[in-house]
């Protein structure tokens, strides 16, 4: 699924007004409280950048997962993150590879080694009896484990070790007692029609964030369809982002459709779009009301307000904010899925 929902929302135009977005603008442009919305979004982002986040995604990298999904973006890497898991239990038929975690790394601690820059077991007790430990640390410049700044510890658990027919994984971050990721990863169909849920929240020790994403369809292999259905949520602020991306799998080429809302407070912003590579087809609602269509093609939209008129400076900013962070969900999330496939290797004892 190539194309990126930045892409096909607003090609060029409005990805550059987003890229300058961040300048706080006036007045509420079409009606709607845009110092919500952004206020929303700015504590989603808040939470991703919390230090022991950060430090989880960090371990990846130490473990070979993170180079390739580093260089992507949107879609494309929370895919990724998704084939990379799912891929290793390997859903050939409709069992999965089960015990996924192997008996012999069972209830162990693994700790970095900075003379062999990899992580090796200890003798250390405290990890689940159905999984495997690893502790994270606060990192360097060049982003390597600091061992005297131990920081927290992700454990990675099989929740259906005893299931022939689906495959569990639950993984956890916590630091000083308070959990800062939590999320359950569940496999089950076949290599043609699989479905992978991925159900949890975040948090940066004050700041909730709950989210769930589902992928359906042909997500290994070329030739068929995927969808993505994703819900992201504050809570304590009544902020709520809902989307629903289908298109081609595996990288090839096809309509593309997407479905966007965010809900802030009584606020509602909701965009429907179609690209068919040849034209696209898009509209963008508040509060019910028409705010805005792009057509054309991807790489040279036509923006227009409601009635075919031009849109002020401010109504593009605060449009500009939800392109710009619609497309950074599923980087998000495909960030702290990214990890846990390495981590899985590991529990495989591979």
């Amino acid at each position: 699924m190539r194309t990126t929902i930045r892409t096909i929302m607003a090609g060029g135009a409005l990805a550059a007004l987003a890229a300058c977005s961040d300048s706080s603008g006036p007045g509420e442009p079409g009606g709607f409280d845009s110092r919500r919305v952004k206020d929303g979004l700015a504590t989603v982002e808040q939470v991703g950048a919390s230090p022991v986040l950060k430090s989880f995604q960090a371990l990846g990298g130490q473990l070979g997962a993170a180079a390739a999904a580093n260089r992507m973006s949107g879609t494309d890497r929370y895919l990724a993150a998704v084939q990379s898991i799912a891929g290793i239990v390997r859903p050939e038929t409709q069992a999965a590879l089960v015990p996924i975690i192997r008996s012999s790394m069972l209830g162990k601690t693994l700790v970095y080694d900075p003379a062999t820059k990899a992580y090796i077991a200890s003798n250390r007790t405290g990890a689940p009896a159905n999984g495997v430990r690893f502790a994270l640390y606060q990192n360097d410049a060049e982003n390597r484990p600091i061992v005297a700044q131990e920081i927290g510890a992700a454990d990675l658990t099989d929740t259906k070790a005893s299931s022939a027919t689906s495959a569990g994984l639950r993984l956890t971050v916590t630091s000083n007692g308070k959990t800062y990721l939590d999320y359950a990863f569940d496999l089950s169909g076949t290599i043609a029609v699989a479905v992978v849920t991925v159900d949890g929240y975040m948090s940066d020790g004050t700041n909730r964030v709950d989210f769930k994403i589902t992928t359906t369809g042909q997500v290994f292999g070329r030739g068929g369809t995927a969808t993505i259905d994703a819900k992201l949520e504050v809570a304590a602020q009544q902020f709520k982002i809902t989307a629903k991306v289908k298109g081609p799998a595996g990288g090839g080429t096809g309509p593309t459709e997407i479905d966007l809302t965010v809900t802030a407070g009584s606020d509602v912003v909701a965009v429907s779009s179609k690209d068919t590579g040849s034209s696209l087809d898009a509209k963008i609602t508040v509060n019910g009301k028409v705010f805005a269509t792009v057509t054309g093609t991807s790489a040279s939209p036509v923006i227009k307000g409601d009635g075919g008129r031009e849109l002020t400076a401010e109504e593009l900013t605060a449009l500009g904010e939800v392109v710009k962070f619609a497309e950074g969900v599923f980087e998000l999330i495909g960030g702290l899925l990214a990890p846990a496939g390495a981590l899985l290797l590991i529990g495989l004892g591979l």
